[in-house]
């Protein structure tokens, strides 16, 4: 992505009014149909594209612009993750807050163990040094990635058990057949699946 020089408070009311959209068109469950017209939109928008053309150049700038910088991060944005974050005006849960959901207020977060894509980290039962298990979060649509660090934890040796938590979406939630396959997964690798399920 090219580096335009955006100015600050273009890019807090670009972004703002991208993500409000982005967040009332349900973006993360949307086909890529219904994304090419909203980035159309945004394009043709004088508050989005008009804001930004004079720093991007053309008009044709501003949905690589907005695809390859803030809408790739929007995911993580959304859940206080990365510099786009502050301008997600109805953030998600972080992972801090589905661990207390999921697992309850007797497990914490081990200190420096939050890692990214996916979102996890190691957790341990509250006065325990014993008793840990990795735990990871994310879509269906990321459960591959889901489910490679646990892979990769196992083959080198690590005993530590995994928790696979699965964001179920309110307004699109996760039929009878994806959580079969999710369970028929668990069972081969070894892990335990759970939900959370989102507002």
């Amino acid at each position: 992505m090219t580096d335009y020089k955006i100015p600050t408070e273009v890019e807090a009311a670009v972004l703002t009014r991208v993500f409000e959209q982005a967040a009332e068109a349900d973006w993360l469950n949307l086909q890529d149909g219904d994304r090419t017209r909203l980035y159309q939109q945004w394009t043709d928008d004088p508050e989005v594209g008009g804001r930004l053309i004079g720093f991007v150049g053309l008009a044709a700038n501003v949905r690589p612009w907005l695809k390859d910088g803030p809408m790739k991060e929007y995911q993580r944005a959304r859940r206080g993750v990365g510099k786009y974050a502050k301008y997600v005006k109805r953030p998600a849960a972080t992972i801090d807050e589905i661990i207390a959901k999921t697992l309850g207020g007797e497990w914490e977060i081990v200190p420096r163990s939050k890692r990214q894509k996916p979102m996890r980290a190691k957790v341990r039962r509250v006065g325990s040094e014993d008793d840990e298990l990795h735990f990871v979060a994310g879509p269906d649509a990321s459960f591959k990635h889901l489910v490679w660090p646990a892979t990769l934890d196992r083959s080198g040796g690590e005993t530590a058990p995994w928790t696979i938590c699965v964001i179920d979406p309110f307004l699109n939630p996760l039929t009878r057949e994806d959580k079969a396959q999710h369970e028929r997964l668990a069972k081969f690798l070894g892990v335990r699946v759970i939900y959370f399920n989102e507002m």
